[in-house]
């Protein structure tokens, strides 16, 4: 894509319509952004959001871009570990939300909006771990910029996060030797 990875990239994963033109203008100055819509259908708006964005599907990196559009499927994680921060799409507007677990796990600090109904049990666990910051979309563009003007903060929510994460791996062996034992008695 031509990121320059000597300037900030906040990289956006699973967003929404509407939710392109909060975080252009969320953005610092200097700062490159990432936006990955969630849907193929939301690529084209996206785009229009996000002026002289470089799309990924074209194939043409170019570099001292500000926008870059991950039109792509299967390539989130990648541009997750590139960021140094990460706002969870869905969860701004009248949606339910994105899980955070991913950018979490690769130790990222990350953003979620208040919009977060599908992923609650984990946003709350997450919460009250402070692995993660949640903020409205009025709050954005200061939240950002706390988050990338401040390294040690950046690192400590990272941390913070993965730490959640491994600490509540497992759920699914834990059902099944649940149901094991259902089953067993």
């Amino acid at each position: 894509l031509g990121i320059d990875r000597a300037r900030p990239l906040v990289v956006a994963g699973s967003t929404a319509p509407g939710e392109h033109e909060l975080l252009r203008d969320a953005l610092p100055p200097g700062t490159q952004l990432l936006c990955a819509p969630r849907k193929p259908e939301w690529f084209d708006q996206a785009a229009e959001a996000l002026p002289g964005c470089v799309r990924r599907s074209a194939g043409k990196p170019r570099s001292g871009a500000e926008f870059y559009l991950l039109d792509t499927i299967g390539e989130l994680r990648k541009a997750y570990a590139l960021a140094d921060v990460v706002v969870v799409g869905r969860s701004f507007g009248n949606l339910y939300g994105s899980d955070p677990m991913e950018p979490a796990a690769l130790a990222k600090p990350v953003v979620i909006g208040p919009a977060v109904s599908d992923f609650e049990s984990i946003v709350r666990t997450m919460l009250r771990a402070d692995a993660i910051v949640q903020s409205s979309a009025q709050k954005l563009a200061r939240t950002i910029a706390e988050l990338l003007g401040d390294e040690s903060k950046r690192q400590a929510l990272a941390q913070r996060a993965r730490q959640c994460v491994l600490a509540n791996q497992g759920a699914a062996q834990r059902h099944a030797h649940l149901l094991h034992e259902m089953i067993a008695s």
